[in-house]
Formats: C-alpha cells, structure tokens, sequence
C-alpha cells in the first residue's frame, strides 16, 4: 500500500499503522519497549522525525498511530519516501517492512 500526500503538506490527520507477522497476522507488539519511526526522503537521506509522536492504539494488535509534527512539512519535495518502524525489547530489535509514502506537487508529474 502507498499513502499519498503533497508537498509541503503537514498533514492533520495521523497515519494508522497495523504490523503484521510474516505470516499476514497481527503483531503482537507487547514484548517491545521502545518503538521508533524512520523515514528517508526521496534521496535517500535521513528525516528528521523530531516532534513526531507514535501511540500504541492496541499494543496486542500491532496498531500504531503516527502523528506528524505540527511545527513543520517533513515532504519538502514531490516523490517517494519510505518509513519504517524499529522495534526495541530486551535482548531483541526488529524492523517493520517498509512503506512508501508518495509525496506529489499540484502541476508537475511525479518523477
């Protein structure tokens, strides 16, 4: 799946996030302590996530809410970034598959 939104967009609603096993079933996520959100922009760089909020809507179920900073766009040019979540318990750390998140400009094709 691919979320879509515009450039310079700071986006009001939050993004529903639902990890899933291997096998295409809910993840339990109630071993993981910390949980962190990555993302890279449409050149492979790094971006800031800073005053970026993740809340476990249902920690047993795999349910993340992302809720994007208030104070700034993190999509400052059209095209595809990716995020992914890092997971952190005792003993253990995994990461999420990725998603795309495509980020158009009203007039101008995507590249």
């Amino acid at each position: 799946m691919i979320s879509q939104y515009w450039k310079d967009q700071i986006p009001a609603r939050p993004l529903s996030i639902l990890v899933k096993n291997q096998d295409g079933t809910d993840a339990n996520l109630s071993g993981y302590t910390i949980i962190n959100v990555k993302m890279i922009g449409t050149e492979n760089e790094t971006i800031n996530m800073s005053g970026a909020v993740l809340e476990t809507a249902a920690k047993d179920l795999g349910k993340i809410i992302l809720r994007w900073p208030t104070d700034r766009s993190l999509f400052e040019y059209p095209g595809d970034y990716v995020l992914q979540l890092e997971l952190t318990g005792t003993g253990k750390k995994d990461f999420t598959s990725t998603h795309t998140i495509r980020v158009r400009e009203l007039g101008r094709t995507f590249r």
